[in-house]
């Protein structure tokens, strides 16, 4: 059988970034474009080409960009490079972080000037990533560069764009290798399987002793769900630290008479107890029961003099499992819908409209908390989150709705806080299951 790397290994790639007047094909042009060749799973050879748009660069584009109109007027108009274009490119598989706006904007301007268009088939990077990392909240190419340190480039010119488009395929690529990717097809469309949060133990392929091996070596947290025949769930496990307990979740699935097992990160540990709040009923009776015991052995116990955040806290925020991006839940009515993934300060608007609006429902309602937790998740939440209020290395942070109201500026001083000391807790996505 082939193997996934020779598979990868004999397509050809070639990574286009384009940078234009604006963004309608019909009516802006194309002042620099980037392209990059990979073969062999290597970058062979690059080309940069600056055009002369023969109309004005706005200004914010010029800002953007760096690019003035004087860099640009002694350029060959796109009539003179289209040729070289087309040959660079030959007939490998075309590759952006947009397809959708820079193959169709080339294709216009070949179609122009009176070539035939790329008929070649098209990757999408910013497509893959969101298959892969299906969380995700900001996919631009910057982030990507940061997040998998692809080294620095000057954000939006053409070719340092083209170059780091063409290091993240080639990231993705080797995570395809390690996956073992089987068909090309699955390139194109990398979901059920390629998912860098999760992987999946199918008993006609893998055995117990996989899954545990890949528990040993997991410190972060995770959730285990566990299907049996016609994909039941017979049980979902939040576990927040599987390396130090993998002999006795071993011990719990060896019980179970499992078809699939899916390990997932999941990021902080709240966010697995949510889960298992959200789907506690779906689990046979059978196996409910067993699962909340083993759930409330595994978990510590809190005492009965810590202060419970669910009574007296009204807000939770915590790093989210993908680098850069922070999940925030509503204490007062804690539900599926009451939280809110983001990045700060950028999504500062966003958040400020969230924390506002859970605000508002709850005075309005003039009524007690309304949690929408199951009675027997309850316990196990309320343990966890008042021993993560007791540590004193949590990277949980426990808001008041009255500091929002007193002082934004203290209230969002401690959100920043959190991004400076836990900046990236749980290393993923550079490193994924």
């Amino acid at each position: 059988m082939t193997s996934s790397k020779e598979i990868l290994s004999a397509l050809k790639f070639c990574v286009i970034d384009l940078e234009t007047t604006g963004g309608s094909p019909e009516k802006d042009k194309i002042f620099e474009i980037g392209m990059t060749k990979i073969e062999n799973l290597t970058i062979t050879e690059e080309r940069s080409f600056m055009v002369n748009p023969e109309k004005e660069i706005p200004e914010f584009v010029q800002r953007l960009t760096g690019v003035k109109q004087s860099d640009v007027l002694g350029a060959p108009r796109f009539e003179e490079i289209a040729d070289e274009v087309m040959q660079f490119a030959g007939d490998s598989i075309l590759v952006a972080h947009n397809t959708s706006f820079d193959i169709p904007f080339l294709n216009a301007k070949l179609k122009e000037s009176g070539r035939p268009t790329f008929e070649n088939r098209v990757l999408c990077t910013n497509v893959m990533t969101k298959y892969m990392i299906p969380d995700i909240v900001n996919s631009n190419l910057e982030y990507m560069g940061k997040i998998f340190d692809l080294g620095d480039q000057k954000a939006h010119r053409a070719i340092e764009d083209a170059r780091v488009t063409a290091k993240l395929l080639l990231k993705f690529i080797d995570i395809f290798i390690t996956k073992d990717l089987k068909k090309i097809n699955q390139l194109y469309y990398p979901r059920n399987r390629f998912e860098l949060d999760r992987r999946h133990f199918d008993r006609r392929e893998k055995e117990l002793s996989d899954v545990v091996e890949q528990l040993k070596n997991e410190k972060r947290p995770i959730l285990l769900t566990v299907k049996g025949e016609q994909g039941v769930i017979l049980s979902l496990l939040p576990i927040e630290n599987p390396a130090a307990s993998f002999d006795k979740i071993a011990a719990f699935l060896s019980k179970l008479q499992w078809q699939l097992i899916t390990l997932r990160l999941i990021g902080p540990h709240i966010e697995g107890l949510m889960q298992l709040n959200i789907n506690f009923l779906k689990i046979p009776e059978a196996t409910r029961q067993e699962t909340l015991n083993f759930l409330t052995q595994l978990q510590a116990t809190a005492t009965n003099n810590m202060i419970n955040p669910l009574e007296q806290d009204d807000f939770l925020v915590a790093p989210h499992l993908i680098q850069g991006q922070l999940i925030v839940y509503s204490l007062m009515g804690f539900a599926s819908y009451s939280e809110l993934i983001f990045k700060f300060p950028s999504h500062k608007k966003k958040l400020t409209h969230f924390l506002q609006g859970q605000v508002n429902r709850f005075e309005a309602a003039k009524t007690q908390r309304r949690h929408q937790i199951i009675q027997e998740i309850k316990p196990l939440i309320e343990s966890h989150l008042m021993l993560e209020q007791n540590k004193k290395d949590t990277n949980y942070i426990f808001l008041k709705r009255q500091d929002l109201k007193k002082d934004q500026k203290q209230f969002f001083q401690a959100i920043e806080n959190l991004v400076k000391h836990h900046p990236d807790p749980f290393d993923f996505p550079s490193r994924y299951i």
